[in-house]
């Protein structure tokens, strides 16, 4: 019914929103004792995630899906360094975050990706003992 890749894909939507729930948490906490290096991560985070779950959910290019999993596992662990010091939400959905950094990650290295036949070669055939009879 699903593949691993696409439950991996949903994992880390569930992570997106997370981001932007610590956010909005980090948001409340600068409201009670303000905090620049708070207020500037959670409107980085706040600014980007939406732009990142727009690309994720447009992207229907998967020809190379190794590329999309580091790309993806990048995303995840910058923002999941971001997001840890924000506030008690943020720390959790930090970890989460990690999680699927490294989930994301080892689907890059280990693609088990199906759509790609493999190549059969005949071991009765060397190119590099033909002879030219010229």
């Amino acid at each position: 019914m699903f593949s691993l890749v696409d439950i991996v894909k949903y994992l880390t939507f569930i992570s997106y929103i997370g981001f932007i729930v610590s956010c909005i948490s980090g948001f409340a906490e600068i409201s009670t004792k303000f905090d620049l290096c708070k207020c500037m991560i959670s409107v980085l985070i706040f600014m980007n995630v939406p732009v990142i779950l727009y690309g994720e959910l447009i992207n229907q290019n998967t020809s190379n899906m190794t590329h999309i999993h580091y790309i993806r596992s990048y995303i995840q662990f910058v923002i999941s360094l971001l997001i840890i010091g924000l506030s008690h939400i943020g720390v959790g959905f930090g970890i989460y975050g990690f999680t699927m950094f490294v989930v994301n990650f080892l689907m890059g290295v280990f693609d088990c990706d199906n759509s790609i036949k493999p190549v059969m070669i005949n071991p009765n055939i060397n190119d590099n003992l033909k002879t030219n009879d010229n």
